[in-house]
């Protein structure tokens, strides 16, 4: 398990809502709303699941947010995962 903040460019309500639609997209699924919430995401190696937090934001332009990784594939460094999951935002 390991856990990770980003910097949302926005607010938690944006966060919550462009978070489902790239999970839903990518044929994932999305649970929560604009303070927690959880998220699977299968790839080609196995599935991505895991939880975040909406943290007290910063500005009403910036939200943090803290993703912890709870399930991940073995060979899939966190940090590509990081990586990836900046990507959606």
């Amino acid at each position: 398990m390991s856990t990770f903040t980003i910097d949302f460019p926005g607010t938690a309500s944006q966060f919550a809502s462009k978070a489902n639609s790239a999970i839903s997209e990518k044929g994932g699924a999305f649970t929560g709303d604009t303070t927690k919430g959880n998220f699977r995401i299968q790839t080609g190696i196995g599935a991505v699941e895991g939880t975040y937090q909406v943290l007290k934001p910063v500005s009403d332009k910036q939200t943090p947010v803290a993703i912890t990784i709870t399930k991940k594939p073995f060979i899939v460094s966190t940090n590509k995962i990081k990586s990836a999951i900046s990507e959606f935002f």
